[in-house]
């Protein structure tokens, strides 16, 4: 059974900061400023477009920004 998670702007968010540090904590070496605005947008943008579908799981939404990187 999913966890009940009814996400606002603030959890989006704060989830969003999530993926992110998983994404840095893996990132061999450091990342210039322009490349970490865009993906940290186009994560934020994959965690907004799957909660507009109905995904609430925190982990699922954490998973789907990460998809691919």
């Amino acid at each position: 059974m999913k966890p009940h998670f009814s996400p606002t702007t603030r959890d989006l968010q704060a989830v969003s900061n999530e993926a992110w540090d998983e994404f840095a904590a893996s990132a061999p070496g450091g990342i210039d400023l322009v490349a970490e605005g865009s993906l940290r947008r186009m994560m934020s943008t994959r965690i907004r477009q799957a909660a507009a579908l109905g995904e609430v799981d925190r982990l699922a939404l954490r998973a789907s920004a990460l998809a691919g990187l």
